[in-house]
């Protein structure tokens, strides 16, 4: 194992490191992302080896002493402040890790797809992704405009579950277009959900945080569906909204 301590901002390797952590297309470029803190780190391992890992000299801990340990990759070390400047966190999760990100892999057809439109906040998608891993949605397709699948921020948010799940980026319109089964856009003015009975087979539509989905989309729909609320509650949150749609899919699904 290469081991190198780094002491000043300037080098080329930590500026680098910056970009990865900061910009989408540096990223998209590299094909390479950062996974922030060791939990996020060994659930990485049952998928690959990481490229490097970037360690704070100031956190010692048996966790990541032991972590260290697994990983067969070259290391580098930074001080507490040029560790912390890496970060979005205010606090320092003690390890970093550069992985490859995977090849996208032609998604199933089969089972729950879940379309998303412009989801902006990355601790919203990953939230999103998560839950989906966990309610077994086959595939997650994004559009274009939704935040970045392999930003720092994202990845902690999902926990990693991309690695896993087939996630792809892709032209919505064509897409649904090309699908076989039922497309269901989940917006304010549907069918409630609680009345529908759902296809083990089938897309759910989920539009922008402040603006819903595209009305372009719309056209191509099969149906819309809704999520009953209280008359002094307009809307919520899209992750909570995506949650009770795919685990009432999974609930449907299960009792049968």
């Amino acid at each position: 194992m290469n081991e190198k301590l780094i002491e000043s901002k300037s080098n080329p390797f930590y500026k680098n490191l910056k970009k990865l952590y900061s910009s989408s297309s540096f990223r998209e470029n590299q094909k390479q992302t950062i996974l922030d803190g060791p939990h996020l780190i060994q659930s990485f391992l049952q998928y690959g080896s990481p490229v490097a890992f970037i360690k704070d000299l100031s956190i010692n801990s048996p966790e990541i002493e032991s972590l260290v340990s697994q990983i067969n990759c070259s290391g580098y070390f930074l001080s507490h402040e040029l560790f912390i400047q890496l970060s979005e966190l205010k606090s320092s999760t003690g390890i970093l890790a550069i992985v490859d990100t995977p090849k996208a892999i032609p998604e199933k057809s089969d089972g729950l797809v879940l379309l998303l439109d412009g989801i902006q906040d990355p601790g919203n998608l990953g939230s999103i992704l998560r839950t989906s891993k966990a309610s077994n949605v086959s595939s997650v397709i994004l559009s274009k405009t939704c935040a970045d699948l392999w930003s720092p921020k994202t990845l902690r948010g999902s926990q990693g579950v991309q690695f896993s799940l087939q996630c792809s980026v892709q032209d919505l319109d064509e897409w649904i277009l090309n699908y076989k089964y039922d497309v269901i856009a989940l917006t304010l003015n549907g069918e409630s959900i609680f009345k529908k009975r759902l296809n083990s087979n089938m897309a759910i539509l989920v539009g922008n945080e402040g603006n819903g989905i595209s009305n372009h989309l719309l056209k191509n729909v099969t149906d819309t569906i809704s999520l009953p609320m209280h008359k002094d509650v307009e809307s919520i949150n899209v992750g909570a909204a995506v949650s009770v749609f795919v685990y009432e899919h999974y609930r449907q699904l299960s009792a049968d």
